[in-house]
């Protein structure tokens, strides 16, 4: 068996770290999750802060790529990352980041189209980078999808406010009910503007395209869920269905619930498997007593002589080969045809941008599929100055990814009102070994949830459900961490080879291997002394940090280093 032995340089030990290489932003989750471990809840929230900025908000309704990545799921479960970042949020004594004047102005000013969390990020480095910002925002509010398209029992209104209030002390310029209403309008900006960034978002529903969809009682998610925010929607009817299998749909099932109904339906044309909600938001669904109909698709909706909806027809479906999506396209079963009585119906299939406002003859080109053409690496659209970025873009994003574009395209506009300036990763390696006060037991510590409110509590609309962990019960999550960004090194010019840290490493992670098993490609020969008959190698994936290496090697050939990287932009060649 050959062994291939990887140089391990400061990219590799970044795109190590899992959690923190899968988040948009680079949020660095084990470093906060070991100040968690510490009781410092402050520099853990700060750390949240430099990353993705909305804490607060992120620790209730991020999407989490982390967990995914996450590599304590392949001994049980994922660290519970989002719930943690909340922990920071809920229990650290400043609960936003303090920040220095600007002193420095360049003079320069930018325009953002949309105030939701790409525009406010945005905004808030292009401030700090000491541009004047202006922020249009068509709703009477700012946080677009935040606000409108989330319910409040899942996201309270109050922590969106203290967020955009946070990023106005910048001294950024807020217009609310100010909408850029066609071509000419954002014509006159883009030239009283030194720059324009685009996050106006995916605020435009797609029908159904079924017979019967615009009868009375058929509404759109996105209006569904706006109007409730705005106070417009205080009630609904008895019997609800709604149609799809987004986090929008399984928002405005339980907030049905809330407002009256009795009955609520999801209607999904594929299985659980494909569902593009989250696990969580689609288990309290269930326990709320939401019937989800899966592999079922609406062929028409039925109404009664005064044009008001009564029925929706359904079919069944049995999944076939993977469509663009990569998921099994659902295929209609001849015959199995049904009918399910309602009195109201929300579409919530899918969200997209409005880019009325922009033509070809200002200068901004559109792809064959209707989307605004965009230098991928800078966001700059075909019209010099004018950037655009989330989902304005690409469609419906989560709030983390636009979170990741509207802090990229600030530093791509920074770069191109400042010139001279380049992105640059510093590294850094620190000498310590984590403080752990719980044995290393990891294979009976099993995941920790979330408290909920009870049953028979939760059914007003702005009464927040998940209300969080205990100071206890966040502990033993953190412990869970397996603490990625601390790595072993050992130093060949002290080892003995020994095979004392062999023995001791409770996970079998180090191994003694013959030379003449290795294939070390890329790697200079002179890494391998020639006097050595074989080599000490550290499997990263199997290795869980305990540090039992580092007090058993008897010659203090081994250290365990904390590993950071920090990304900025700097003038060219500092």
């Amino acid at each position: 068996m050959k062994y291939n032995i990887v140089q391990a340089d400061e990219a590799w030990f970044k795109e190590n770290i899992n959690c923190q290489n899968a988040c948009p932003v680079n949020t660095p989750a084990s470093n906060y999750i070991e100040r968690l471990q510490e009781g410092d809840y402050d520099g853990a929230l700060k750390l949240n802060f430099m990353a993705n900025l909305f804490p607060h908000i992120l620790g209730r309704v991020c999407t989490h790529p982390c967990e995914s990545a996450c590599r304590r799921g392949k001994i049980d479960e994922p660290i519970a990352i989002c719930s943690l970042k909340r922990v920071a949020a809920d229990f650290a004594n400043e609960k936003f980041l303090k920040r220095a004047p600007i002193l420095t102005k360049t003079g320069k000013r930018v325009a953002i189209i949309g105030a939701g969390p790409s525009g406010l990020a945005a905004g808030n480095d292009l401030a700090l980078a000491g541009h004047s910002v202006t922020i249009f925002e068509a709703l009477p509010m700012a946080g677009g999808m935040l606000s409108v398209g989330i319910p409040p029992y899942r996201l309270p209104w109050n922590k969106i406010e203290s967020a955009v209030n946070w990023i106005n002390e910048l001294g950024i310029n807020l217009k609310l009910n100010s909408a850029i209403n066609g071509p000419e309008e954002f014509d006159k900006l883009a030239n009283e503007y030194d720059a324009v960034y685009i996050a106006a978002g995916a605020h435009r529903s797609q029908g159904l395209g079924i017979p019967g969809e615009d009868l009375k009682g058929v509404l759109h998610g996105i209006v569904f869920m706006k109007d409730l925010n705005l106070g417009k929607q205080e009630k609904v009817p008895t019997k609800v269905a709604v149609v799809g299998g987004g986090f929008t749909a399984i928002d405005c099932a339980r907030s049905s619930l809330r407002l009256g109904a009795r009955e609520v339906s999801i209607i999904y044309r594929r299985s659980l498997k494909e569902m593009p909600a989250g696990e969580l938001e689609v288990r309290m669904a269930e326990e709320e007593a939401i019937k989800i109909l899966y592999l079922t698709s609406p062929v028409r909706v039925l109404g009664d002589i005064n044009s008001n909806v009564k029925a929706i027809e359904c079919v069944k479906n049995k999944l076939g080969e993977p469509d663009a999506s990569g998921r099994r396209r659902p295929e209609a079963i001849p015959g199995s045809e049904f009918t399910l009585p309602v009195d109201m119906i929300i579409t919530a299939i899918g969200q997209a941008p409005d880019a009325g406002f922009l033509t070809k003859e200002i200068g901004v080109e559109f792809t064959r599929w209707g989307t605004v053409v965009l230098d991928p690496e800078n966001f700059m659209t075909s019209r010099k100055g004018v950037f655009a970025g989330g989902d304005f873009v690409t469609g419906p994003k989560n709030v983390i990814e636009v979170v990741s574009d509207g802090r990229k395209a600030a530093r791509a506009i920074d770069q191109y009102l400042s010139e001279g300036k380049e992105r640059k990763i510093e590294y850094s390696f620190m000498d310590k070994e984590p403080v752990r006060r719980k044995p290393y037991n990891y294979e009976v510590m099993p995941r920790n949830e979330q408290d909920s409110l009870a049953m028979d509590v939760r059914w007003t609309i702005d009464k927040e459900v998940e209300i969080g962990f205990s100071r206890e019960n966040a502990f033993e999550e953190a412990e869970r961490c397996l603490l990625c960004h601390y790595n072993i090194f050992i130093d060949e010019k002290k080892c003995v080879l020994c095979g004392g840290c062999i023995d001791i490493c409770p996970y079998g992670c180090i191994m003694m291997i013959s030379r003449d098993e290795i294939e070390a490609e890329g790697m200079h020969d002179e890494t391998i002394p020639d006097d050595w008959d074989a080599v000490m190698a550290i499997n990263e994936e199997k290795c869980i940090r305990c540090g039992l290496c580092v007090k058993r090697c008897p010659a203090d050939a081994i250290k365990m280093r904390r590993f950071s990287y920090t990304e900025n932009l700097v003038p060219v060649g500092s």
